[in-house]
């Protein structure tokens, strides 16, 4: 008996566990970025909040 010609079983699941990786990390680095961007801009209007209190103190 031959095998000749056919795929191997587990090829797509292979293609389909890339993708899924993928597209997870890709969710987890686009998540990292947004919580990053929140937690520069709340630095920076803490420290705008305190320049504007020194200035009026």
């Amino acid at each position: 008996m031959t095998t000749e010609g056919s795929p191997a079983g587990n090829s797509t699941y292979k293609k389909l566990a890339v993708q899924w990786l993928n597209e997870a990390l890709c969710f987890v680095s686009s998540s990292v970025v947004a919580d990053s961007l929140v937690l520069r801009n709340r630095q920076l209007l803490v420290a705008a909040f305190q320049d504007q209190k020194q200035a009026f103190s």
